[in-house]
């Protein structure tokens, strides 16, 4: 089984599970979850099924007997309080279920996020860009603080920022629609940077 990463909280699970090949089965992937990505025997991107499918074994194995969908193209849990987020890289696939809006991210340590700083940096962040480490961090974080309402006005430069406070990562969206924050956690797994929220708190517009 490539389940090769296992978080259990109270409020949250987390589950990263490794694409394999073998795994795809066409047939099978047409029954399994048959309202996530229904089309998927007709994509021509084969990675993608492999990930499609990955994604739909692990959320059998973190909420076994729900029901995985789509809505406006994100992933929900259908009929259920439950909120989730996927993210993927190369081989791996992160998920998350929470029973708060959440968000995931998980990015190769080797990626190198500077000529894009412009985008996603801004003047209130704990990193102005001094280290590839810092950098790739606040890009994770902010890619989870996104991911929460998946709402594409949302800019990652102008409504989010990204703060820490020893280890301790958070960060709020100031958007005209959205206004929240979230704790957020930042792990090194392998090589691979894994960045999610642990909680969220709606803001009160001042």
């Amino acid at each position: 089984m490539p389940l090769i990463h296992f978080i259990d909280k109270p409020k949250y699970t987390i589950g990263i599970w490794r694409v394999e090949e073998h795994e795809y089965n066409a047939e099978f992937s047409k029954v399994l979850h048959p309202e996530y990505h229904s089309e998927i025997i007709t994509y021509k991107n084969v990675k993608r099924k492999w990930q499609i499918h990955a994604s739909k074994l692990l959320f059998e194995h973190l909420l076994p007997g729900e029901v995985l969908s789509l809505k406006d193209k994100k992933p929900i849990v259908k009929n259920s309080d439950h909120h989730i987020s996927i993210a993927h890289t190369k081989n791996y696939i992160a998920m998350i279920i929470a029973e708060f809006p959440c968000g995931i991210d998980i990015e190769s340590s080797e990626r190198d996020p500077s000529k894009i700083q412009h985008k996603f940096l801004n003047k209130k962040d704990f990193t102005a860009g001094e280290s590839a480490s810092n950098l790739l961090k606040n890009w994770c974080a902010k890619e989870v603080l996104f991911k929460i309402k998946g709402d594409s006005s949302v800019y990652f430069s102008d409504h989010l920022v990204v703060m820490k406070n020893g280890n301790l990562f958070s960060g709020y969206c100031n958007h005209p629609k959205h206004k929240f924050s979230s704790h957020i956690k930042i792990l090194n797994f392998e090589n691979y940077c894994l960045a999610f929220n642990t909680n969220f708190k709606e803001l009160i517009p001042c």
